[in-house]
């Protein structure tokens, strides 16, 4: 059955929020949706975007994580519109623990009377929970990429894209990919040339360039890795430059070099070679961002036998070269 929304002309946009919200989270997409109506014609079809604040909790007064007091129209009991696209704002990864299964439960009856249903940030963990993103591909902020792929196995994680489209489910990376996400909606919606005089009317690339890891590093933060994990990166973060064998690695714990692989593996759920790679990638993202030394000069105190070692790494994982990385963070070459 056709929604009801559109035959009114209205796209009924829901911005599902949870105390602790970022305020970016809510109004990044928010703004893109509004100035939308700014640019759509005026023709028979009338169709426009009206932005609703639902409250995931009983309460329609909503605290932002800065403090700001958010107004909700409606909260999750008291709905008497159907949505077109529903998107659930990222929060404090604590707020997750105090949800009240109700929330679970509105998401999985509106599941098939939306349209398109996703999540900003680590909204992803609430749609997760509710059971709504099993077997999908799906994005979250950097830093809790691993977190979400642990809690939820059965889930295919990519930190790379800013935000992921599997079937009629869109969840986007941290905080600002909201907004990258809401362009791709717009566009999806009434195609290229309006979402582009939208990003021009916002000051904003209608695709962004790079990919969202490049803001995080490729290893978790040290405080996040197991005691064993954390002793080999000890051994091994003043001799990135040497050249490093999976032997050496295993003979300096007293480890046969077949039980080493496999106790690192089941640590830190990656090979020794790709955790050493990792290690390489970062230490040269750091003297990228923060020295002026040359590429080949950071490709060899990082182990690599020459630049194109290093350019090809950085493809690999962040699909920019290192030349583009460094202007990227500092605006030089």
């Amino acid at each position: 059955m056709e929604n009801e929304a559109q035959q009114t002309g209205i796209k009924n946009i829901v911005i599902l929020v949870l105390p602790q919200v970022q305020l970016l989270d809510v109004a990044g997409p928010c703004d893109v949706f509004t100035a939308a109506n700014l640019f759509l014609p005026d023709d028979k079809s009338g169709l426009k975007y009206q932005v609703h604040l639902i409250s995931g909790t009983s309460d329609k007064i909503i605290y932002s994580s800065s403090g700001i007091p958010l107004s909700c129209t409606h909260t999750i009991y008291d709905v008497d519109f159907l949505a077109d696209t529903l998107l659930v704002a990222g929060t404090d990864l604590g707020t997750l623990d105090d949800i009240n299964p109700d929330l679970y439960s509105y998401l999985q009856n509106i599941m098939g009377k939306v349209r398109r249903i996703g999540s900003v940030c680590v909204g992803a963990f609430v749609l997760a929970q509710a059971g709504l993103l099993k077997g999908k591909q799906v994005t979250t902020h950097w830093k809790y990429a691993d977190m979400l792929q642990r809690a939820y196995p059965d889930l295919n994680v990519n930190v790379n894209p800013f935000f992921i489209q599997d079937q009629g489910i869109y969840t986007s990376g941290g905080v600002s990919s909201g907004i990258d996400l809401a362009l791709a909606l717009l566009e999806e919606d009434f195609g290229k040339p309006i979402a582009s005089e939208v990003a021009k009317h916002l000051v904003l690339h209608l695709k962004r360039p790079g990919v969202q890891s490049q803001f995080g590093n490729a290893i978790s933060d040290y405080e996040m890795l197991s005691p064993f994990t954390k002793e080999i990166r000890d051994l091994l973060k003043d001799k990135l430059g040497q050249s490093i064998s999976i032997e050496f690695m295993a003979e300096s714990v007293h480890m046969s070099i077949r039980n080493f692989f496999r106790v690192f593996l089941k640590e830190s759920g990656m090979t020794p070679g790709k955790f050493l790679e990792k290690m390489r990638l970062d230490q040269a993202r750091n003297m990228l961002e923060y020295t002026d030394m040359s590429i080949d000069m950071i490709a060899e105190k990082c182990g690599f036998s020459n630049s194109i070692s290093l350019r090809r790494l950085f493809l690999k994982y962040l699909s920019i070269s290192p030349s583009q990385y460094r202007k990227t963070c500092n605006g030089t070459e």
